[in-house]
């Protein structure tokens, strides 16, 4: 028997297998991010925002409860990082809220293409909050993509509703919490950042509750049960996918949510997406991959460019 204990060692996982699961785990979770956001559109018509949000939170909190007991459990963070888990918190009811608005007055589609800028915004933002030094190459990817969202909401040519507004106003609110996950990788855990996701969601959402409500039906809870199940199992999933894959890998996927979004406006509520917010939203994609190659080139995506949700309250806690 070998004494040495190289040789005992059991053998490293494939990679490239692990990778896959990784790609199709991240694949699930944005199906179900984009799945929660469908039955919400569905509500927003009868029921307020402020209402909606801390029911699905609550549901949401079941499966991100069982994440955290089998995960490295909860810390409270201290000092500087308590302030930035705060922030995280804060975006995260704003950009439901902003979110919840622009889905009840644009399609799906519409929406995820406008808060695909984050990336794009966060480029621009590097400078002055991250100390990154940005290249001519990814100045210029930013350029095209702001060319995209021209492309997509035609000022001058369309009426620019306070729908559109809304889902810039996601996109920043999605660049800072990408921002903050940068500062964070590594220092605070999934499960933390997650719980504070949805303290920030109770803490925007339940002031309001008691001017706004209206008891719903049981067809209602029912759907909103299943949004925050969904949302809330969306992020066992990126877990999942991102202990698996890189970031980098990882990031992508996130464009898959404009494929479910505009099934779910065909099928569910029969509207067709325009083909200027199809031109567009591909310009802001192309822009956005080719900003991630160039950060994966620099070095900077190894830092921890979490993606995020464009629509519903960017949660992702990877």
């Amino acid at each position: 028997m070998s004494h040495d204990p190289a040789a005992n060692a059991p053998a490293p996982p494939d990679r490239r297998f692990a990778t896959i699961k990784g790609i199709l785990s991240a694949l699930l979770g944005y199906f179900l991010f984009s799945s929660s956001d469908a039955v919400i559109k569905l509500l927003l018509g009868q029921y307020s925002t402020f209402q909606i949000l801390p029911f699905q939170a609550l549901f949401a909190m079941i499966p991100v409860t069982f994440m955290i007991l089998g995960g490295r459990g909860l810390r409270m963070p201290r000092g500087e990082n308590l302030v930035w888990v705060a922030a995280r918190a804060l975006l995260a009811g704003v950009g439901a809220v902003l979110g919840f608005f622009a889905f009840r007055h644009l399609p799906l589609a519409d929406v995820y293409a406008l808060a695909f800028c984050a990336p794009l915004i966060v480029t621009v933002l590097a400078p002055s909050m991250l100390g990154e030094k940005i290249g001519p190459r990814r100045w210029a990817a930013v350029i095209v993509g702001f060319i995209g969202v021209l492309v997509m909401v035609r000022p001058g040519f369309e009426e620019l509703k306070l729908g559109h507004l809304a889902a810039l106003a996601t996109a920043f609110s999605g660049a800072g919490t990408l921002i903050i996950m940068r500062r964070l990788r590594g220092i605070e855990t999934a499960s933390t950042m997650a719980t504070a996701v949805m303290l920030g969601l109770f803490a925007i959402s339940l002031p309001v509750v008691p001017f706004v409500w209206v008891t719903p039906d049981l067809r209602a809870l029912g759907l909103v049960a299943a949004s925050g199940l969904m949302m809330g199992t969306a992020q066992f999933f990126m877990l999942r996918a991102v202990s698996l894959a890189s970031a980098a890998v990882i990031a992508p996927m996130q464009y898959t949510m404009m494929i479910w979004a505009v099934f779910y406006g065909f099928v569910v509520f029969a509207t067709e997406v325009s083909p200027w917010t199809l031109l567009g939203s591909a310009i802001v994609v192309a822009s956005s991959l080719y900003t991630m190659y160039r950060e994966r080139v620099r070095g900077v995506a190894d830092r921890g460019t979490a993606p995020v949700s464009p629509a519903a309250p960017p949660i992702r806690s990877e």
